[in-house]
């Protein structure tokens, strides 16, 4: 087995656009069944979690494991708050033929690629482009890099609960000339904003309704296990659309969680449809009012871009 490290694995990266590119075309595939996808492995840590995803598809030569872990507290003793690995094996042999040790980086990537490709197919061609984040951390850094390359844009509204996070975002995006306005709540983004990724760790939901603007789209990402929730339940009551990485996954650990199994809310699973069927054909879908992109992370995606890694 080949062993290759982070530096190798970053110079390999696909550009942004390609990138987006692959992500899209993977969640089409998987909507139409060309994956196969065991349920996420969840394991929680003292200060975190541990996720495995893995999978295989008839598009790829490979199929991957994944394992994601991390701890919130980390900082604190000087490491990473996530970290992560992924096995690529040879679909025909079976054959465990590269260890990509990303240290999460792949994670951080196609993660972003895919905030950054549901907003500019929801906001479409909308001047406005006001794009706001809630959570300053890793993936506050990658899905406002990639979402300003994406809608064309050099400003990002943000806020965070700790300071030192805002600040040092601000540092970090001015590398790439993109300006970070602080917002001194998440009421006053939430006004501002005609699109909004949020990135936290919460277990209540945050964003209000009222506080939306009428045509806002949202990528909302925190929500990736049971018990997590960013959502208010009147924003998915009234979104007039509502996307999901995976439908199966984002109505049992995603924001979908607490409304889409629930028999007297059927009009929420109604207006409910995954990325890639609604990728493949969105002459069928109406964009206006609120939308929301749950997403909760899927082996595809680290199945496409270990296979795009290798390929480079």
């Amino acid at each position: 087995m080949k062993i290759i490290n982070k530096q190798a694995i970053e110079a390999n990266l696909p550009d942004m656009s390609t990138l987006m590119a692959i992500i899209k075309q993977c969640y089409i595939d998987f909507s139409d069944k060309k994956y196969v996808v065991p349920p996420v492995g969840h394991m929680p840590l003292p200060n975190g979690e541990l996720h495995i995803k893995y999978g295989i598809s008839d598009v790829q030569k490979y199929a991957a494991i994944k394992i994601a872990s991390g701890s919130y507290t980390n900082h604190e003793i000087g490491l990473p708050n996530s970290y992560g690995c992924i096995m690529v094996i040879n679909a025909n042999t079976g054959f465990p033929e590269y260890m990509l040790q990303d240290e999460g980086i792949l994670t951080d990537h196609r993660t972003a690629a895919a905030g950054a490709l549901m907003a500019q197919t929801m906001i479409g061609d909308n001047s406005a482009r006001t794009f706001g984040i809630v959570g300053c951390g890793i993936q506050g850094y990658f899905q406002s890099v990639y979402t300003c390359h994406a809608l064309g844009i050099n400003q990002v509204l943000a806020y965070d609960i700790k300071p030192e996070n805002i600040q040092s975002l601000t540092e970090q995006l001015a590398k790439h000339d993109i300006e970070l306005v602080p917002c001194k709540s998440i009421k006053a983004l939430c006004e501002s904003c005609d699109v909004i990724t949020t990135v936290t760790p919460a277990t209540s939901g945050y964003i209000i309704y009222d506080w939306l603007q009428p045509n806002a789209h949202i990528n909302a990402f925190g929500c990736d296990t049971e018990g997590k929730q960013e959502l208010t339940e009147n924003v998915l009551q009234n979104a007039s659309l509502i996307l999901a990485d995976s439908l199966a996954q984002c109505s049992h650990h995603g924001e979908l969680q607490y409304l889409y199994n629930d028999r007297s809310q059927q009009h929420i699973k109604r207006k409910s449809t995954e990325f890639g069927t609604f990728l493949k054909d969105q002459a069928r879908f109406s964009t206006s009012g609120l939308t929301i992109a749950d997403f909760t992370g899927i082996a595809p995606q680290d199945i496409a871009i270990a296979n795009a890694v290798i390929k480079q």
